[in-house]
């Protein structure tokens, strides 16, 4: 039942009435005028249904139902809107659009084709035409063709303006759009990526998700190069047919590149509109051919009597490969096999000491299945010589070796080990035991000192085992590490801009195992509030006395600049001695400080930071004294030196300002950087 209603809603039934009542009307005149046609053939042939429809008022009765039938019906099609019945959703998903195949647009009854408007967004050039499937009728589709083909992965949207039927006066308009289908990718490879015993011979199929012919062109190489016939097998299929084969035993990377394109129809050429793109990148390995698998012996070190044997690939044909081996030198011997696949050769005396031997498969070799060898295989080894060291350790001219690092000296060969200890010296000496690993002298040493060289030498005629003995010497230096002293001080980062020497207080007292906040350190060495007055670099500036308390703002505010300063020693160490004994010294000296440290004593340094430009600033107090002052000061904390007391060669601090908990400087660079503030510093006991 439903289907019925639907069926009479649409002009389809309505081009069906129409054609109906003029089929009524045809066929009631037929009838109407059979009888004058019967009289003058003079038959005597009495049809009362022919009588009757000849009637008067029958006739008038069925002339007036076909007229209005066939005016109702073609009104039902010409005077309603009409409306667009395909495509379904004003936003189609991939969609194909050539010139094979048309974009169309149905309506569902004829529309005033003069009227109407239509544009495609972005501009594709091509033609509009109607569809007149509905003869006699007007045309209810209207067709886009395309000049070209449309841009891959793209948007097109159709505007139709006034869009009205033939005995209508209002139009209205309408917006569809349709996606392009995307650039194709590729969805398989036979043989797939990563494959293996790929047959030389073999056709290679790659096929691709979309069909293309209009957007895309895809490039196909190999590498190695090889010759090969591209044929299209689909619109989505190709086959890649390598002229002449692959070559047996050979990695190939198939890579496959894209590329955007434009079809003219007009012209049936073809423009890239889009840059070349590698999409796919496919390796496969053809079956191996022929070959060696492995061989030995190899290098050198070979003993004299060893048996020379080589493994192929595939099962051989074990007369003629044995006929196509050799080895030089003259040497002599007896093949074997100890499987198809391995071949022996057992020399019939011993090889020559400190010689070099080559053996060479030739291409006379084969395969059980008669495939030959592609290439000549050979290889060369060298028989056992003079003793010689491989290898020291610590290596020659290594520096910063540890104290207790083993000292080793590795032979190329077996050795007498009594003979080669006898050659052993280390300078200077310590005292030590001998221990072997395989062909390793270890010197297992008592102990080294210091900041010291050390040579270590191995004098010639070390005796051998199966080769030759030693016919020269050989020696290695090395330079033990410096002495380190290195206090487990903390690194608390400062938490105000101008507070590092509360933080570096904080550190020290840690270390001592005294806990107290930043804040609380600051609030014990006090502050000046004596706000700034006058220039910058100006000596008859008035602030306050770093010797006495805080000056300035610590979070970096004071008076007319915006720059604290902070405290000098003296406030400092007041602060610390609430805790831990703090003793104060000015003019100090490198070597004071080392002993210091030492002694488990950490020292806060008054120095500049090196990011800040460093220069003298000076400035009065309230009561008239003169305060010299430097740009850019910092305090941390020395935990640590290299060398000796006597001599430290390198000063380590924790840095309160940029929170490293370790930094390292040489001395020259630490004098410097701390002679700003006249060698100043306390120590936390």
């Amino acid at each position: 039942m439903n289907e019925i209603v639907d069926f009479l809603k649409t002009t389809d039934f309505l081009r069906y009435g129409l054609y109906l009542s003029l089929g009524l009307g045809v066929v009631y005149n037929l009838y109407r005028i059979a009888p004058s046609l019967i009289k003058k053939t003079k038959l005597k042939i009495k049809i009362p249904v022919i009588k009757f429809l000849s009637s008067f008022w029958v006739m008038a009765s069925l002339n007036t139902v076909a007229v209005a039938g066939v005016v109702g019906f073609s009104t039902g099609i010409i005077v309603p809107q009409p409306k667009v019945i395909y495509p379904n959703s004003p936003a189609l998903a991939a969609t194909e659009v050539s010139r094979e195949k048309p974009f169309k647009i149905v309506f569902n009854r004829p529309i005033d084709t003069k009227a109407l408007s239509k544009s495609i967004n972005p501009e594709i050039v091509g033609e509009w035409s109607f569809d007149c499937s509905h003869y006699p009728l007007t045309p209810d589709t209207l067709v886009f063709t395309p000049g070209s083909s449309p841009l891959a992965d793209a948007r097109y949207t159709i505007a139709l303006e006034n869009i009205k039927s033939l005995g209508g006066n209002d139009g209205f308009d309408y917006l569809l759009s349709f996606m392009t289908p995307p650039l194709p990718s590729i969805t398989t490879t036979s043989p797939a990526n990563g494959a293996q015993d790929v047959l030389p011979n073999q056709e290679i199929i790659v096929e691709t998700d979309y069909a293309h012919r209009e957007t895309a062109r895809l490039d196909f190489r190999f590498n190695p190069e090889i010759d090969f016939e591209t044929v299209s097998l689909s619109e989505t299929k190709y086959s890649l047919k390598p002229k002449g084969g692959l070559k047996k035993g050979t990695t190939y990377i198939l890579e496959i590149s894209r590329t955007a394109v434009s079809h003219n129809y007009a012209d049936d050429s073809y423009a890239d509109v889009g840059e070349s793109s590698l999409i796919s990148q496919i390796t496969f390995r053809t079956i191996e051919a022929p070959g060696v698998a492995d061989y030995g012996p190899k290098g050198s070190g070979v003993l004299v009597n060893d048996q020379i044997w080589v493994a192929f690939r595939q099962d051989m044909d074990q007369g003629a490969t044995a006929k196509a081996f050799s080895v030089d030198q003259g040497l002599g011997g007896n093949i074997s096999w100890e499987s198809n696949r391995k071949l022996l050769f057992k020399p019939s005396v011993a090889m020559a000491k400190n010689t070099k031997y080559t053996m060479t498969v030739s291409k006379e070799a084969k395969a059980i299945d008669g495939s030959p060898f592609e290439d000549v295989f050979n290889y060369s080894f060298t028989t056992i010589g003079y003793v010689a060291v491989s290898a020291f350790s610590p290596a020659n001219n290594a520096s910063g070796v540890g104290l207790t690092s083993s000292v080793a000296v590795t032979f190329n060969q077996a050795v007498d080990h009594a003979s080669a200890q006898s050659k052993f010296s280390i300078n200077p000496a310590v005292g030590g035991n001998f221990s072997w690993s395989g062909n390793t002298l270890y010197y297992k040493h008592s102990g080294l000192a210091y900041i010291t060289k050390y040579t270590v030498a191995i004098a010639t005629g070390v005796k051998t085992v199966y080769g030759l003995d030693s016919n020269r010497g050989y020696s290695a230096a090395f330079t033990t590490q410096q002495r380190t002293v290195m206090l487990k001080v903390p690194s608390y980062s400062q938490a105000h801009m101008y507070s590092c020497m509360a933080a570096a207080a904080r550190s020290a007292l840690a270390y001592k195992g005294k806990y107290v906040a930043e804040n609380t350190l600051l609030s014990l060495m006090g502050y000046d509030s004596t706000p700034f007055s006058g220039t910058w670099r100006d000596p008859n500036s008035i602030w306050g006395n770093p010797y006495n308390a805080i000056v300035g703002n610590v979070d970096g505010h004071s008076g007319g600049i915006t720059w604290g300063y902070g405290a000098y020693w003296g406030p400092t160490a007041k602060a610390i001695s609430g805790y831990r004994p703090a003793e104060i010294k000015t003019g100090w000296n490198v070597t004071s400080l080392a002993a210091e440290i030492e002694a488990g004593n950490p020292v806060l340094i008054w120095w500049v930071n090196g990011v800040w430009p460093a220069y003298e600033v000076y400035w009065k107090t309230p009561a008239g004294a003169s305060i010299r002052g430097v740009n850019s000061m910092h305090v941390q904390v020395v935990k640590g030196f290299t060398g000796t007391k006597e001599n430290p060669t390198s000063f380590t601090v924790t840095d309160s300002g940029y929170g490293y908990p370790a930094r390292t400087y040489d001395v020259g660079t630490f004098k410097a950087k701390w002679s700003w503030f006249g060698n100043a510093g306390v120590v936390v006991r």
